[in-house]
């Protein structure tokens, strides 16, 4: 296994997974999670994202091919989230064809690298709520609950 930058050309195995990470997200709860890819749209903006300076797309190689994805951001200075010199791991997916053999772990370890190569000095991320499996794989890694999002859904008409 091989944890790399992304380069022209993963775009397309990115979407792929970006699909099926949004579609397990809305799975989970259609009323909070917005199915909002377009094909061809999705990979154009990871693609935009290999060269930016406060961004990081790395994809793992296993068996010849991609197995997975990480994609985070550095702020420097972000009021909304009260953070500072902070990196959003706002993506990580690993297939489930290559889940169990430590890719997403490696992932993990790889885009805390680039986060403080980024400048960063906290690694931050979301799970949702139903993801017990991802949250115990990040947990296990070292990271630790600090917020919890609550969604009001309101209703249509005032």
């Amino acid at each position: 296994m091989r944890i790399r930058r992304a380069v022209e050309g993963d775009e397309e195995r990115i979407e792929e997974f970006a699909t099926a990470l949004v579609e397990q997200h809305v799975a989970y709860d259609g009323k909070r999670f917005t199915n909002m890819l377009v094909a061809g749209r999705t990979a154009s903006f990871y693609r935009s994202r290999f060269s930016d300076p406060n961004a990081c797309v790395l994809v793992a190689e296993a068996d010849g091919e991609i197995a997975g994805f990480a994609y985070l951001e550095f702020d420097e200075f972000n009021f909304e989230e009260m953070l500072q010199k902070g990196a959003w791991l706002h993506d990580i997916y690993v297939s489930e064809s290559f889940r169990g053999r430590g890719i997403a772990n490696e992932l993990l370890k790889a885009s805390a690298e680039e986060a403080k190569r980024l400048g960063a000095e906290k690694l931050l991320l979301t799970v949702a709520a139903a993801n017990s499996q991802a949250q115990k794989v990040f947990a296990k890694a070292g990271f630790r609950q600090t917020m919890i999002e609550l969604t009001l859904d309101l209703p249509g008409e005032l």
